[in-house]
């Protein structure tokens, strides 16, 4: 399995309905699923966006996703990343784009939950292993100073 890679071209076979992904990413034949193969440069391609845009909210706070291995990717990450593909491969030019309401909205909760991340309100709960440049880090969260020991200040005598 590929380092970095959120979600791999077989785990998107199974994530999605084969009739389905026939249809909106299957070359050949129009009138049957029969005569229809998967285009799968086109799907790895789109696969390609969707890490290309995943990375740019993830990687500033979890480095060690870019050397993570595909088969124990955080699962909500994979989750993302296939609605952004489905959606993506769906929404095609012209008159023959087939964007539904449901492939719509699993996108834009994939962006928010990935804004999440960038913004830390979500944590992927990763807390040390490799940084890119090969050494051993961890993430930690970034708080406040305590006020609860000055809080009685000047109540007391």
């Amino acid at each position: 399995m590929a380092n970095g890679q959120y979600l791999t071209y077989d785990e998107f076979l199974v994530m999605f309905d084969h009739e389905d992904i026939l249809a909106v990413a299957g070359i050949g034949g129009y009138n049957s699923s029969v005569d229809r193969t998967i285009n799968q440069p086109r799907i790895e391609k789109v696969l390609a966006r969707a890490k290309s845009r995943i990375d740019g909210y993830v990687l500033a706070r979890f480095p060690i996703l870019a050397d993570t291995a595909s088969d124990v990717m955080d699962e909500a990450l994979k989750g993302a990343c296939g609605d952004m593909v489905w959606y993506w491969l769906r929404d095609r030019e012209g008159d023959r784009g087939t964007v539904d309401s449901l492939a719509k909205e699993r996108f834009q909760d994939a962006i928010k939950y990935l804004e999440g991340i960038q913004s830390g309100k979500i944590d992927l709960g990763i807390v040390s292993g490799k940084t890119p440049d090969g050494s051993i880090g961890s993430i930690k969260g970034s708080f406040p100073e305590s006020r609860s020991d000055k809080a009685l200040d000047g109540y007391l005598s």
